[in-house]
């Protein structure tokens, strides 16, 4: 939690810094394990499977979606972001730069990759319209039936109930059963 005074310093509380470590402990488990799971492959290098994101049709609010897959890949660093995704990331293009640096992190390789993608389409709200032509609306206008005659009348008597002194019984139940040995099953 961070406190703002008056005079606008702030005061990091312990709370968040154990936050933060516990996360980059956490990063650093994953990234380990992964390591040691390369390090037993005998092909070690980095290897590209695929890279897919839209390169043409974006508009101004629209979302970048990047497809990757990496063999003998760590970790992934998108700009400033580090992360362990290893499939897709999705980006707003509001909130991001129209190019960005994708380094891919491996066992004691990198590799960098230049993704750029710039909207060249754009909506404009207040003009957007839509025309339809050939439509033919015929609206007929039908009365409600009527579900219950209004003179109909009708009356619900009260409900009495009666319960009566009822015991359960219970019974003994006896299993019997016959000893046999191996060869009479056969």
């Amino acid at each position: 939690m961070v406190i703002k005074l008056n005079n606008k310093k702030t005061i990091n509380l312990f709370s968040q810094y154990l936050k933060y470590l516990v996360e980059k402990l956490l990063f650093f488990r994953v990234v380990i394990a992964r390591f040691f799971i390369i390090l037993f492959r005998k092909r070690r290098d980095i290897e590209l499977l695929h890279l897919d994101y839209d390169k043409e049709y974006l508009f101004e609010t629209s979302y970048m979606v990047i497809n990757y897959r990496f063999r003998n890949a760590l970790y992934y660093q998108f700009g400033t972001n580090k992360t362990l995704e290893k499939q897709i990331k999705i980006f707003d293009l509001k909130n991001c730069d129209k190019e960005i640096d994708f380094v891919v992190y491996g066992f004691f390789d990198s590799k960098t990759y230049k993704l750029k993608f710039e909207p060249q389409l754009s909506i404009e709200n207040l003009s957007f319209k839509t025309t339809i032509s050939n439509l033919n609306l015929k609206f007929e206008q039908k009365a409600i039936p009527k579900l219950a005659h209004s003179q109909l009348y009708c009356k619900i008597k009260p409900l009495d109930l009666k319960f009566q002194n009822f015991k359960l019984r219970r019974q003994k139940i006896k299993i019997s059963n016959t000893t046999f040995n191996q060869n009479e099953f056969i």
